[in-house]
């Protein structure tokens, strides 16, 4: 049977932005390059999710094969 590690990041309004409305792209980008580095495989989004205790946002699930 496989088995997987998990690991999420949220992205809100503002992640990794200038202003409270942008998003730096090239920044999420390198910062997705890294996860895949690392073995992560994006596995889902959820979108627009109310978060307790943290500032609300989308919701990045990664998996990978635990060997």
């Amino acid at each position: 049977m496989t088995t997987w590690d998990y690991t999420t990041t949220v992205i809100t309004h503002g992640f990794m932005g200038r202003q409270s409305d942008e998003l730096d792209r090239t920044k999420f980008q390198e910062e997705l390059s890294r996860l895949g580095a690392e073995g992560w495989e994006l596995a889902t989004v959820f979108l627009d999710v109310n978060l307790h205790r943290e500032k609300d946002g989308h919701v990045i699930v990664f998996k990978r094969r635990v060997d």
